[in-house]
């Protein structure tokens, strides 16, 4: 009996004891063969796999691009061929990488799970594509620019890229099913406020004391939008500085400008149904608004000096209890 044949090519072994001589077939030319065909990757095609491949056995489909392979040795056979990833043939297997391992391209620095090097920054680096696509419904440029198109032959017509430093531009329209927040871009409802009410020399100041009100705002970027309206109540004073103390109220943000005309206002004297009038909000300061009749009375009753212009204490009329002002008004915040 000749030894035992070698556990993965099959090689034959004649006794070496010297009593079994040489046959030249068996001994040399088959083993020979074995280790010919052995060598490298045997090349097959994905329907004549090797029936029964010993463990690291390797084998290349010539009828896949030569997709590459080897055998880990469990049971069945069919089921132990794991793909060895080439630049000849795509892969068609899961790649599974241990956690704190990276996909590299170009020789990146970076210790991202993902981590691409390119020359240029408006080199692709990541792309999608639906079968038949020959634009990508999704790129990402090296230098981060996000597109997104309708895929076939469609370029992308939604662009975010950054614009500057600590800025971004979005070439397109945004659509938001829920709120939009930002630092400087609110989402919800107005911030309310209690306006402080002063005069213009400092004196006779007024106060609102049980007077109903109610004021809001919100700001856009550096724009401020202004809702007020103060209905005077019993225990409101009014001052008494007569025309030369005219009523300032503070705004809820300092402004950049003071424009004479930021909005409109009305104003109500609650003892006559037709005393009502229109007012221009003015911002006398960068802190402060007053109010300017600028108009007559709405029963036409009219309005003479000096109970006329910047509204106080006794213009256009003297103020009482119900009496009301009211308005908006938009103006640009100093930040």
């Amino acid at each position: 009996m000749p030894e035992p044949s070698t556990t993965r090519l099959g090689l034959y072994k004649p006794l070496n004891d010297g009593s079994e001589l040489v046959n030249v077939q068996t001994d040399l030319n088959q083993n020979w063969d074995k280790v010919d065909l052995a060598a490298g990757l045997q090349i097959v095609t994905s329907s004549t796999r090797p029936s029964s491949p010993y463990p690291g056995k390797a084998i290349a489909e010539s009828d896949t691009s030569y997709r590459s392979y080897f055998s880990n040795g469990t049971s069945p056979a069919s089921a132990s061929w794991v793909q060895i990833p080439n630049s000849s043939s795509t892969f068609n297997a899961d790649l599974d990488l241990t956690s704190g391992r990276q996909v590299n391209i170009g020789a990146s620095s970076s210790g991202a799970s993902l981590a691409v090097v390119n020359a240029a920054t408006t080199t692709d680096a990541i792309s999608l594509r639906v079968t038949g696509d020959t634009q990508s419904r999704f790129l990402v440029d090296t230098d981060g620019t996000l597109n997104w198109g309708p895929g076939g032959s469609s370029a992308a017509d939604a662009v975010l890229a950054r614009s500057g430093t600590a800025a971004l531009a979005l070439t397109g329209s945004l659509t938001a099913s829920g709120a939009l927040a930002a630092s400087n871009f609110p989402a919800g409802a107005w911030s309310t406020y209690t306006p402080a009410w002063t005069t213009s020399t400092g004196s006779n100041t007024p106060s609102l004391g049980n007077a109903t009100v109610t004021a809001s705002y919100t700001k856009i970027g550096r724009t401020v939008i202004v809702s007020f309206s103060i209905t005077f109540g019993s225990t409101t004073n009014f001052g008494g500085g007569g025309t030369s103390d005219n009523w300032r109220f503070s705004l809820p943000v300092e402004a950049e400008h003071t424009p004479e005309c930021a909005g409109m206002a009305e104003i109500n004297d609650a003892s006559s149904i037709g005393a009502v009038a229109v007012c221009r909000v003015n911002l006398v300061t960068t802190g402060t608004f007053q109010l300017q009749n600028s108009s007559g009375r709405a029963d036409a009753v009219a309005m003479t000096s000096p109970n006329w212009g910047i509204i106080d204490s006794v213009s256009p009329w003297t103020w009482a209890q119900n009496d009301a002002i009211r308005g908006t008004f938009i103006y640009e915040a100093a930040s």
